[in-house]
């Protein structure tokens, strides 16, 4: 695998860029929402060593190796970290997975679908991705919303495929999003 090259994405009231050092304490704090946990793949439960081995070690080593891509999602003018979004698991053939949460006060005004068609948008073009595939446990509702709003198509559901809150095992929805289909419509 070739390094993806670190970027930096504007997309209206958003910015969307590498993790930096002093987000750390903003990714332990929006991660202290059971929320986040409930439906994600962090660790249960999510100490500030973890948000340090995130920011400062998973991420650049994912953007250096070529594996992923990983973004703050911010508030364009004030930097306040908004959500996260991912692409991780990239492959040479030009498959990935996307993943995402948003912090509890960003919740409910359209910023994860906005920032998830950001990154895939961009994911079809520099890194050339072909396919991205999404999955949520079954009953995530929000993230169905936030997948569909931005493209994906819901394909079905794997039995217990992922791994959530700390080790539960739960069944998946899966979706994925074709740099052959057209675009989400605005908004």
């Amino acid at each position: 695998m070739r390094p993806v090259e670190p970027t930096e994405i504007t997309a209206g009231r958003l910015h969307l860029r590498p993790w930096r050092t002093y987000d750390v304490e903003a990714v332990y704090q929006a991660c202290q929402d059971p929320e986040i946990p409930r439906w994600t793949r962090i660790p249960t439960p999510y100490e500030r060593r973890h948000a340090e081995d995130f920011v400062t070690r998973q991420t650049p080593a994912a953007w250096a190796n070529g594996t992923g891509a990983f973004f703050a999602v911010v508030d364009a003018t004030s930097e306040v970290l908004l959500a996260s979004v991912g692409l991780m698991g990239i492959t040479p053939v030009g498959d990935a997975e996307i993943g995402y949460w948003c912090a509890p006060a960003a919740r409910g005004r359209g910023i994860a679908s906005q920032a998830v068609t950001a990154v895939a948008r961009w994911g079809f073009g520099a890194p050339g991705l072909t396919r991205i595939e999404w999955r949520a446990a079954v009953g995530n509702l929000a993230s169905l919303r936030v997948a569909r709003k931005a493209g994906f198509t819901l394909e079905g559901t794997q039995r217990s495929a992922l791994v959530v809150g700390g080790g539960q095992r739960v069944d998946c929805w899966v979706g994925s999003r074709l740099s052959t289909d057209p675009p989400p419509p605005p908004g």
